[in-house]
């Protein structure tokens, strides 16, 4: 962060040297094709559509009143999906903001924290911005995480399944056992992807106290848009979450986003299918990708992580970006002649495609 001479006196001096999260370009062109965030290509379901059109034609006047401050109805709908209790949930405007309190009330003035080397880059941003001391653990050489590579020092823990970088999801027997060993130890484990995969971890939370869980409604059930995130967790570690939240903001998640991801929640089958259809796009994608000399990372999320022995990552960012095609390059040293790509519908995974092959013959 930058500033004059004359206004940095002001500042907190954490943010003189703060580097704050760069997210994915957010054009608002209908002219690109846009792989670069992992957006769900198939959008809400109609029913949740028809929800908000109804809420707004019936209820519009219902907005001039403060929404629920800690979202009864969604945990409840919630708890239902994920036969669990009210109590075992918490709500927030969009999973970073979920984790971002996260890290304020567990992670602040507790010690280390650790989390991958390659992961989500928000990670190391928040934490640089509450002060909280950090140590990276490294991956294998088949870019999975090792959760063996832990330093002993660290008091909490935190890392995406599947990793946000590479879509390469560990085990549930691994998670267990690491949280059994390490019970003195906090983990939280962002499950943004997890709908991609054929697992999850949330009914661990019941086994295990030193175990946090975030989801959120923006990949899978196409609400990106509307930030709604949440975690499960044991009733302790949810008060306490709940409590830091109210000294923030006690009305995070408003009405149009409540009744949406409500109705998500009821609409299941409609997001099955489309994630199959996901999961359908990213076989064909991946092979013929592989077919044109390209590694690809096998990924349990809606993306894929891809590279090319003769071009550079940024060389084939470029070359999509002239045809209209948005993907996310990243410039860590590990990872910099790789190139991210969401999975989109099958023409847009067609025309990707197209792009490479022209660069490639």
């Amino acid at each position: 962060m930058t500033c004059n001479s004359t206004t940095k006196k002001f500042l907190n001096p954490n943010l003189t040297t703060l580097q704050p999260y760069v997210p994915g370009e957010q054009t608002q062109e209908n002219v690109f094709i846009k792989l670069n965030t992992n957006e769900n290509p198939f959008g809400p379901s109609p029913n949740v559509l028809k929800t908000i059109k109804e809420f707004l034609n019936l209820s519009g006047q219902s907005l001039r009143l403060y929404p629920e401050p800690e979202s009864d109805s969604l945990r409840n709908a919630l708890a239902k999906r994920y036969s669990c209790k009210k109590e075992n949930i918490f709500v927030g405007n969009g999973s970073d903001e979920v984790l971002s309190l996260c890290f304020l009330a567990f992670f602040a003035n507790r010690g280390l924290l650790s989390f991958p080397k390659l992961t989500y880059s928000f990670y190391p941003s928040i934490a640089n911005l509450f002060n909280i001391p950090y140590e990276r653990f490294p991956l294998n050489e088949n870019f999975e995480l090792d959760l063996n590579k832990i330093p002993s020092a660290a008091t909490s823990v935190i890392f995406p399944n599947p990793n946000a970088l590479t879509g390469i999801i560990l085990k549930r027997k691994t998670i267990e056992e690491t949280l059994q060993k390490n019970y003195q130890k906090l983990f939280i484990i962002d499950e943004a992807y997890a709908d991609f995969s054929d697992q999850s971890c949330v009914d661990l939370v019941n086994k295990h106290d030193n175990l946090l869980i975030t989801q959120t409604f923006s990949k899978s059930r196409s609400l990106a848009g509307l930030r709604i995130g949440f975690s499960f967790g044991n009733e302790n570690l949810i008060e306490a979450l709940t409590s830091v939240k109210n000294s923030f903001n006690s009305y995070p998640v408003d009405k149009i986003a409540s009744i949406a991801a409500t109705s998500a929640l009821e609409n299941d089958e409609w997001y099955k299918e489309k994630i199959k259809q996901i999961k359908t796009n990213k076989n064909f994608l991946s092979s013929e990708l592989q077919n044109l000399g390209f590694r690809v990372l096998p990924s349990s999320a809606n993306f894929i992580l891809i590279t090319h022995n003769d071009y550079s990552g940024l060389e084939l960012k470029n070359t999509l970006m002239r045809d209209k095609i948005l993907v996310r390059h990243f410039e860590h040293q590990d990872i910099s002649n790789w190139i991210r790509v969401t999975i989109g519908t099958l023409d847009e995974c067609t025309s990707v495609l197209d792009c490479l092959k022209s660069k490639i013959a």
